[in-house]
C-alpha cells in the first residue's frame, strides 16, 4: 500500500483496522491460555450488558484488557450485548469493534447509566470520578443490588484516595458508605508482570444493601471533613502539609462558624487585624493565646499609629505579635494553631496568592518565629473569632498602666500596689520590635476586691513625687505599638 496516507486516508485506516483484528485475534488467544483469566471466571447467571472503554489503536495494554472482556462473551453465557465508549476512540478503533459485534456508543454518558437489570461494568483502572458518577445513579438498594463490577479494588481505592482532593471527594465518600455492602472476590494476577500491571489489584465487586443508602448530600459531605479535619490534628503531618491542604480546600462549615474544638497538645492564637480607615478610625491588631489544655494564657490588644490600610498586614503584623511573646515567654510550643476571620490572610500564610512586597516581607519574618512549631492556619467567621476581634478577654483582677518610669523595677510596682491588696502578678511591656520598656504595663491583683478598691480610691490616676501612673481597667484602654517599624 501507498506511504502517503494524505492521498487516500480511508484506506489507510480500513487496513489498520484489519490488522488491529488479526492483534486483537492474536491477543484474545494469549490470554484464554493465562491463569489470569483462568481465576476470574464465576458463575454470575444472566447480564444484558457490559460497558466498558478503551482505545487500542496506540495501546497494547488496552489489547489485552479489551480481550478480557471478548473471552468472556465468547466462552461464558451470562452476557448479554457490549456497549463500549471512549472519548479517545479513533476511526479504526471503532471499525474493528464492530467487527467484534460490540455496539460503540456516540454519546459521553460519562459514566452515569442507571441499570435496568443485571449488569456488568468492566473498569480497568477507571478514572476515580467515574467511579463516583457510576455509584451516584445508582445510589439505591433496587439499582446497587443488580450490579456487579469489574474493576480494581474498591477497598484499596478507598483507602488510597486523599482526603482533601475536592475531585475525589464524592467517590471516597460513597465508596465509604457502601463498604459494609460490597463484598470483593480478589483475581490472582500469579505475579505475573504483565498481567500484575494491566490489572493491578483486579477483583470483582457485588453489592447487597440490606437498608436505605445513607444520602451523599451536603451534610453528610460536612461530617465527614469535620472527622477528617479533626484526625489530621493526631496525625504526623508537618506544617507545609496543613498548608497545602488547607490552601486548596475550604474547611468543613462547623468549624469555620463554631471554631475548631480543643484539640489536645495543641496552642491556639485568635488573631484581628483592622487597618486603618478614613475618618478617625485607627488601626489595631489583637491575639488571644490558649494554652496546650485550652486555658486562656495571654492575650493583647494595640493600636497602630501608622499609616496602613490594608487589614492583611495589620492582621499579620497580630500574628507576628504573638509569635513573637511566645518565644520572649519560653513558652514550650510544638504545635500552634492560628485562627483568623480574614481570608485573604489565611490563604497567603498557606501559600496560595502571590504577595506583594510588602506582605511577603511580614511573611517572611513570621516563618521565620515559626520556625520549630507545627503550625496550622485556618479561616474562620467573623462571629467565632469574636474573642480576637473585641480584643483580650476582660480579667477584673488587672489593671492597665501607663507613665511607668522606664527604671522603675517590678518589685517597686508591688509595693506601691500592695497597699490595696496582694498583688498576684507584674508585666511592664516592651516594645517586640526593640525589646525596650514602652512605659506601659499592669498589675494583677490576687482578687477582683482589690483592684476594684484601687480604682476607686486613685480614680485612674496615682501621683507621688517621683511618680504620675495612669491607671484603667484592662485591656479596654490598649497600649499603642508601631506596628510599622
Amino acid at each position: 500500500m501507498n506511504d502517503n496516507m494524505e492521498l487516500n486516508p480511508d484506506s489507510h485506516i480500513q487496513d489498520e483496522a484489519e490488522r488491529l483484528f488479526k492483534e486483537m485475534k492474536l491477543m484474545n488467544q494469549n490470554v484464554k491460555n493465562s491463569e489470569f483469566y483462568a481465576g476470574m471466571l464465576l458463575d454470575l447467571g444472566k447480564s444484558t450488558l457490559i460497558w466498558f472503554a478503551f482505545h487500542i489503536e496506540f495501546s497494547y495494554n488496552s489489547q489485552f484488557q479489551l480481550a478480557v472482556v471478548l473471552l468472556l462473551k465468547d466462552h461464558v453465557e451470562w452476557i448479554g450485548k457490549i456497549e463500549i465508549f471512549d472519548p479517545v476512540m479513533t476511526t479504526a478503533d471503532i471499525k474493528v469493534f464492530k467487527k467484534f459485534s460490540l455496539e460503540v456508543l456516540t454519546n459521553d454518558e460519562n459514566c452515569k447509566r442507571k441499570v435496568q437489570g443485571p449488569t456488568m461494568f468492566y473498569m480497568p483502572s477507571p478514572c476515580f470520578n467515574l467511579l463516583g458518577n457510576l455509584l451516584g445513579a445508582n445510589w439505591s438498594s433496587s439499582s446497587l443490588d443488580q450490579i456487579f463490577l469489574l474493576t480494581n479494588s474498591l477497598s484499596a481505592t478507598r483507602m488510597n484516595l486523599p482526603l482533601w482532593d475536592p475531585f475525589t471527594l464524592e467517590t471516597k465518600l460513597r465508596l465509604v458508605i457502601i463498604r459494609e455492602f460490597t463484598a470483593e472476590i480478589s483475581i490472582n494476577t500469579n505475579d505475573h508482570q504483565m498481567y500484575a500491571s494491566f490489572f493491578h489489584d483486579f477483583a470483582w465487586h457485588f453489592f447487597k444493601v440490606s437498608e436505605e443508602l445513607r444520602e451523599y448530600d451536603w451534610l453528610y459531605t460536612q461530617r465527614y471533613l469535620e472527622i477528617v479535619f479533626s484526625e489530621d490534628f493526631k496525625s504526623n503531618k508537618t506544617s507545609k502539609e496543613f498548608a497545602q491542604n488547607l490552601g486548596s480546600i475550604r474547611g468543613p462549615r462547623q468549624f469555620r462558624n463554631c471554631s475548631v474544638p480543643h484539640q489536645a497538645g495543641w496552642f491556639k492564637l485568635n488573631i484581628y487585624g483592622i487597618g486603618t480607615k478614613e475618618g478617625d478610625q485607627s488601626g489595631r491588631f489583637s491575639g488571644v493565646l490558649k494554652d496546650k489544655e485550652g486555658e486562656l494564657l495571654d492575650g493583647y490588644c494595640y493600636r497602630v499609629e501608622f499609616d496602613e490600610e490594608d487589614d492583611v498586614i495589620v492582621g499579620l503584623e497580630a500574628l507576628k505579635y504573638g509569635l513573637t511573646r511566645i518565644k520572649k515567654e519560653k513558652l514550650k510550643v510544638e504545635k500552634l494553631m492560628v485562627e483568623s476571620d480574614n481570608a485573604m490572610l489565611v490563604q497567603y500564610v498557606n501559600g496560595r496568592p502571590e504577595p506583594n512586597e510588602t506582605t511577603m516581607a511580614k511573611l517572611n519574618e513570621i516563618f521565620k518565629l515559626l520556625e520549630g512549631i507545627t503550625w496550622i492556619v485556618y479561616h474562620v467567621y467573623e462571629e467565632t473569632n469574636k474573642v480576637a476581634r473585641e480584643g483580650v478577654p476582660r480579667d477584673e483582677r488587672k489593671l492597665y498602666l501607663e507613665n511607668v518610669p522606664f527604671d522603675m523595677p517590678e518589685w517597686g510596682i508591688e509595693e506601691v500596689f500592695a497597699g490595696f491588696g496582694k498583688v498576684e502578678d507584674v508585666q511592664l511591656l516592651k516594645d517586640p520590635e526593640t525589646g525596650h520598656r514602652n512605659g506601659c504595663g499592669f498589675v494583677k491583683f490576687a482578687q477582683v476586691k482589690h483592684a476594684k478598691r484601687a480604682q476607686e480610691i486613685l480614680k485612674g490616676e496615682l501621683k507621688t513625687e517621683e511618680l504620675c501612673l495612669k491607671i484603667s481597667p484592662a485591656p479596654e484602654h490598649v497600649g499603642v505599638q508601631d506596628a510599622g517599624a
